[in-house]
């Protein structure tokens, strides 16, 4: 059993536990060539880039509800500041945009998803979100032109889609230009297909021309606070096939994570915006912001509470730890 994944598991159970206190705990992993920077002089070690990781997004059946009767704003009014204070902001999204009418809105026992294109944008527009994965089993919810359709809808709102069910090649990955720096996003869906080994391969191929990698993975077992096997195995494939960093979602819930060959791995992030009220961990989820720097990367966890279609975080504290 891995000493660091259960120190930092239980400090994340805590870290929940308090979430009237927010707390964000900031780790740092560095270059096993190059010293870690301290906090103070963190500018001498290039210019960085933040990017913020928040889990699934689902704006459908309760949710559009709430946006059609409280306006767009409301979603996320509690947690605008956090999004704010970061270079790229990247999710999951659960679902499609599609002119079509929504199903799960008439029937919410049946799970098939279609989001508003108006009140869509309305509501990521000023969230500025950079990029949406696809890579999900909700995303096929109004079939192959549905896909398609949400890929060029987001692509219209400036955001770059990535990610697809079958992680067919060509559609898994996309790239972003900030600061002079190149960040390159894999996605991996397991649920349809468990073989990690087309994510793999991107990985490779983008690694020599990226100056991070992040694999952006859909699977695991929802409801359940640990990964499984087959999770840690794909996540340590992503880290050994050159990932910088792996990020969960599917499990509706906050799942443990690991440094692995000094590599963070958030195993799930739980849900940002979803109608799941019944239960503490469906409601609870965490936005992990990732400082990368070229001998280091910092991480800061954010726990975020979904109550009632209302994302919010609570006053944060910092508390830090170094990893070797």
């Amino acid at each position: 059993m891995n000493p660091v994944r259960n120190k930092i598991s239980n400090g994340m159970k805590l870290l929940l536990l308090a979430l009237c206190v927010v707390v964000g705990v900031a780790i740092y992993v560095s270059s096993p060539e190059q010293p870690a920077c301290p906090v103070a002089t963190a500018e001498q070690c290039g210019t960085g880039v933040r990017v913020l990781f928040v889990g699934d997004i689902m704006l459908d059946r309760n949710v559009a509800r709430t946006i059609m009767s409280e306006g767009p704003a409301a979603l996320f009014a509690g947690t605008s500041a956090l999004l704010a204070d970061a270079d790229l902001r990247v999710g999951n999204l659960e679902g499609t945009i599609t002119g079509s009418s929504s199903i799960a809105q008439k029937d919410n026992s049946i799970l098939r998803f279609t989001f508003d294109p108006a009140q869509t944008d309305a509501v990521l527009a000023p969230l500025h979100m950079s990029s949406l994965s696809l890579a999900n089993n909700h995303s096929l919810d109004f079939g192959q032109n549905g896909y398609a359709e949400t890929r060029r809808r987001l692509k219209e709102s400036g955001i770059a889609a990535f990610g697809h069910p079958y992680n067919a090649p060509g559609k898994i990955s996309t790239t972003l230009l900030i600061k002079d720096k190149t960040i390159c996003l894999v996605g991996f869906h397991s649920l349809y297909d468990a073989s990690a080994a087309d994510a793999i391969a991107e990985i490779q191929r983008l690694r020599s021309s990226c100056w991070r990698v992040v694999a952006f993975a859909h699977w695991g077992d929802e409801y359940q606070e640990r990964s499984n096997a087959a999770q840690q195995d794909a996540a340590h494939a992503f880290v050994d096939a050159g990932a910088d960093l792996v990020v969960g979602a599917h499990p509706h819930v906050v799942q443990e994570h690991e440094i692995y060959k000094g590599k963070a791995i958030f195993y799930s992030l739980g849900n940002f915006m979803f109608d799941q009220n019944f239960s503490w961990g469906t409601t609870h989820g965490l936005a992990v912001r990732a400082d990368f720097y070229e001998a280091q990367t910092r991480f800061t966890l954010t726990p975020t509470v979904v109550i009632e279609q209302h994302s919010s975080v609570g006053t944060s504290t910092v508390a830090q730890f170094n990893l070797p």
